[in-house]
């Protein structure tokens, strides 16, 4: 499996926070949410990377370490699923396709007990 780097990062905050991060990610960074929806808001960066904010109700039910979680960026994220999962991780859900974004995504539970993400973006 080839890996580009740790490319998506998610946190999950409570209200005040996910809304004063929110307005520093737009007004001071510049940037826009590249998706919304009740509780989550993704930001996508220049470089590829992305930074998902939620709050604590919208979180999926594996969860996220917590509140942080981070995913390694890899070219084919069917190819690294079933590497990972032969190295005995566990599979999260399906592969989940945005094709809008050329973005696509899988999360799994490492060695360590946590919960990673593999992204593939094209």
């Amino acid at each position: 499996m080839k890996t580009e780097g740790i490319t998506w990062h998610a946190a999950t905050l409570d209200a005040d926070a996910l809304d004063g991060m929110k307005s520093l990610l737009s007004k001071t960074f510049g940037l826009s949410p590249a998706m919304e929806f009740e509780g989550v808001s993704v930001f996508m960066f220049p470089n590829g990377s992305s930074l998902e904010l939620y709050a604590p109700e919208a979180v999926p039910d594996y969860g996220y370490n917590g509140d942080v979680a981070f995913g390694f960026r890899v070219e084919d994220v069917e190819a690294a699923s079933a590497e990972v999962q032969a190295a005995g991780c566990q599979l999260l859900g399906e592969i989940t396709r945005v094709p809008e974004m050329g973005y696509a995504y899988r999360h799994f539970v490492g060695p360590d007990g946590r919960v990673y993400g593999l992204n593939e973006q094209k």
